[in-house]
């Protein structure tokens, strides 16, 4: 009676707190996603004993309409009052008797009583502790905190709070399972224990350590000394000044992470991207969140923008979800900016290690701490931000550190999520196209930072973000790299043979898991048709008309599960697009036209370039009946088949070659249900009449490869008119011929489309005509060339339009010719 009594008096003396407090939950939309059975009773678990936490229960509870908790006694939950459950009560009737063992196993004994239990974690604030700090000792949220302590945190952190809600389990399905009922209770008493410290781990992630132990742990870890001792025997340097040097290669790399500092980068950035963008919108979060409880997580995202690396901590944090640390390139630890980051969990790194050993040992041992703790981590592969839009050929140097200390720790589970970044309108973009053309890149400064200032004073539409499909490290390398235990779980540094090809494996699964996971935006979709229209120019009908069938095209054969489409209606799209995109209306008589000027049309490549690969094997397929309108299907798929490997080079397209066939007869089948394709009598394919909507949207979605495949054609031409010389062909020298061919081309047609030249690509295309067997290289770095090339060469130019081949073909027989010196690099392959 006396706890009773107790309890309201508690409970009124608390409303006005309760009413002061802060909170979010995940789910975000706990009515709809937790999904109650309205015919069961509730039954809510918390991990600790704390009326606080069950008093903000209520309240969260009552304001998402969901059954609200109370005080039971030995009552059974009904379904007029939801009942709840303290994990340490239930871990109490394992051991002996308590007031709740009769209520728990009279439960668990009645066959038609049955509930549904949700466990709930509730946060008061998001510090996960420190191993020194009194301070957080004190204020930091505990499972240990007493009531007084417990007082305390809840009048701190009450502005911060997250409550997280599991999703139910159904009680009476779980005990029929088990052979009796006191060992289904025991059961399910260690389920949710473990269920509950996952729980923390993902929101909190581990206790975190003094910087200063930080620092001595790296000085004194194995690694870093015996290259200490290796540095000083070489003679440059004593040992104690090797040591001093360590220590500020130490003190540049580590992170100083803060939790008070995440909280308020959160609170600004949350005025930033309100200021400057339309919304972020976030998908995968439920599987991350999934993955997270179970996983040590290293996050690997595409990188667009510095944007980014603010970006992913602040969707995290506001999910609920550790953010990791993040590899930050050590050029954007400048003042005010890197110290700001660097509590925010960045931790910098050199472009190139070079041959200083010390500062490679270092950064090893500071990694492998990082792994070792627990620490979620995120880096991007790509090594730098992409200029053109595409994803950038992933580098393995930090890549393969990350996965030899993941792999070589056995206390944890490590999963690797690629994350799709996009933007409506990279803020860099204007620079990005200014290096393309050779400007120098700005360094990063404290001015530049003060001239970034007036991003504020515009709008750059939306941010997307979609978590992709996890890849778990340990299955993964079983599966790629066998017997990798016997190397990396013994003392020493041995890696197992194929280590860097399983490594260059990797990265390749993750570029394709991040096109995967694309987000088909507005303005992506909308520069997607405007950049195919001739000079920039379209009827708003047709546009609209070619906008439904993109849509279609992605509904009717998903290029993946986690592929997003956030607007599909085609008038939303042009709303949407037109003032971010600057997409001029222009009225007439006859129907309105859509408009964009010459270098906002090369703008748009960028935001066309984020998912020009979902639509690769269909405007491939387009691209067949460019010349001919009518082909038999197995000659479509001939040239698909053939060309796949080099589309898939370029976009990383998930699937393997040998699925390109199924693939491209799948394709076929969306294009003939749209009419975008018919069939004959004969069974041959063809294209529609000239005069419908059909045959403008397959000429415009053939233009969308259009200017990829002029890229292919151009390097197997030069490919053949080189092998008829007698030059060596040095692999150098050719890909900048390739360029400067492409950039003569780009000038004589008109575009003005710097990516158009880049010779990453056409190093991407020479890479794969060696991995077919029709180059290849030796040594020196020179090229032999197959006989075959002058067939590929020949049937290359029947993917381009009458114009394009003619003027292509002018510029190969009026290219500067050099003097031959020695035989021609042709061989048999």
């Amino acid at each position: 009676m006396f706890t009773l009594v107790f309890y309201w008096i508690a409970w009124w003396l608390f409303q006005p707190l309760n009413r002061l407090i802060r909170y979010r939950t995940t789910p975000t939309e706990l009515a709809q996603q937790l999904k109650l059975d309205p015919a069961r009773p509730v039954v809510y678990l918390l991990p600790t004993r704390s009326w606080g936490d069950l008093f903000l229960l209520e309240r969260i509870c009552r304001d998402n309409g969901l059954p609200r908790p109370g005080r039971s006694g030995t009552a059974l939950p009904s379904l007029d009052q939801a009942g709840v459950l303290y994990l340490p009560a239930l871990l109490e009737t394992r051991i002996r008797d308590t007031a709740l063992t009769d209520v728990v196993q009279r439960a668990a004994a009645d066959p038609g009583f049955d509930c549904q239990v949700v466990p709930v974690s509730v946060f008061w604030g998001r510090d996960p502790g420190s191993e020194t700090s009194l301070w957080k000792l004190i204020f930091a949220d505990s499972v240990q905190a007493g009531m007084a302590r417990k007082l305390i945190i809840m009048l701190v952190n009450g502005r911060n709070v997250y409550a997280n809600f599991g999703l139910p389990l159904a009680f009476r399905e779980f005990v029929s399972k088990e052979k009796s009922p006191e060992f289904a209770i025991r059961k399910l008493g260690r389920l949710f224990h473990i269920y509950f410290l996952h729980a923390r781990t993902a929101a909190l992630g581990p206790t975190l350590q003094n910087r200063e132990v930080v620092l001595h742990q790296l000085l004194n870890s194995p690694r870093v000394r015996s290259e200490i001792l290796a540095e000083s025997r070489r003679g440059k340097l004593t040992e104690a000044q090797a040591n001093e040097k360590a220590r500020k290669y130490a003190e540049e790399i580590a992170a100083n992470y803060s939790a008070t500092t995440v909280r308020f980068l959160e609170r600004l950035l949350e005025l930033i991207w309100n200021r400057i963008f339309r919304g972020v919108q976030v998908f995968g979060l439920e599987r991350l969140r999934q993955w997270a409880q179970g996983h040590e997580i290293i996050y690997l995202p595409s990188h667009r923008s510095h944007a980014d690396y603010l970006l992913l901590s602040y969707v995290l944090y506001r999910a609920g979800i550790v953010p990791p640390h993040i590899a930050a390139g050590v050029n954007l630890n400048f003042w005010p900016a890197g110290p700001i980051l660097r509590r925010g969990g960045a931790f910098y790194m050199r472009r190139s290690f070079g041959s200083d050993r010390l500062y490679a040992a270092v950064f090893r041992a500071y990694v492998d701490s990082l792994i070792g703790r627990g620490y979620s981590i995120s880096f991007y592969p790509e090594g730098g931000r992409s200029r053109t839009g595409r994803l950038l050929s992933p580098k393995a140097g930090l890549l393969g550190m990350v996965i030899e200390s993941a792999l070589r720790q056995s206390a944890r589970k490590v999963a690797i999520v690629p994350v799709y970044v996009g933007y409506d309108k990279v803020w860099e973009l204007n620079s990005y196209f200014k290096e393309l053309r050779g400007a120098q890149k700005q360094k990063e400064s404290a001015g530049e930072l003060v001239k970034s200032a007036k991003l504020l004073t515009k709008s750059y539409g939306r941010v997307y973000l979609n978590f992709g499909e996890p890849i778990p490290l340990g299955e993964y390398a079983d599966k790629h790299l066998p017997n990798w235990r016997d190397s990396l779980r013994k003392p020493g540094d041995e890696l197992p043979p194929g280590w860097r090809d399983f490594v260059s494996r990797l990265a390749l699964a993750n570029h394709r898991r991040v096109n995967a996971a694309a987000i088909a935006s507005p303005v992506s979709l909308a520069a997607v048709t405007i950049l195919a229209s001739p000079k920039g120019a379209v009827g708003k009908a047709d546009m609209l008309s070619q906008l439904q069938h993109l849509v279609q095209l992605l509904e009717a054969r998903p290029y993946s599960e986690n592929l997003v489409v956030p607007e599909r209606s085609p008038e939303a799209i042009v709303e949407w697009a037109a003032p971010i995109a600057r997409i001029a209306e222009v009225p007439h008589p006859w129907g309105d036209l859509l408009d964009v000027a010459d270098r906002d049309a090369v703008l748009l490549t960028y935001a066309r370039n984020n998912i020009q690969h979902l639509f690769a094997l269909p405007s491939l397929v387009a691209n067949l009946f460019r010349t001919r309108g009518v082909l038999s299907e197995d000659a479509v798929i001939t040239g698909c088949r053939a060309l796949y490997p080099f589309l898939r080079t370029e976009f990383y397209l998930r699937w393997e070659p040998a699925e390109a066939e199924q693939v491209a007869r799948d394709t076929i089948d969306v294009m003939l249900g749209q009419g975008l394709l018919l069939r004959n009598e004969d069974g041959r394919l063809a294209r529609p009449d000239v005069n419908t909507s059909s045959y403008s949207t397959l000429s415009m979605l053939g233009r969308v490869m259009g200017e990829t495949l002029e890229r292919y054609c151009m390097t197997t031409l030069l490919l053949a008119d080189e092998s008829k010389s007698r030059l060596p062909l040095q692999r150098e020298r050719f890909e900048e011929d390739c360029r400067r061919l492409a950039e003569r081309m780009a000038v004589l047609t008109g575009r003005d489309s710097p990516e158009f030249f880049d010779k990453a690509l056409f190093r991407g295309y020479l890479d794969t005509l060696i991995d077919v067997g029709i180059v290849s290289e030796t040594g020196d770095r020179k090229l032999a060339v197959d006989v075959r090339i002058d067939k590929i060469a020949e049937r290359s130019l029947e993917l381009l339009s009458d114009e394009t081949r003619q003027t292509l073909l002018q510029l190969l027989s009026g290219r500067p010719q050099a003097t031959p010196a020695e035989p021609p690099a042709i061989a048999p392959v």
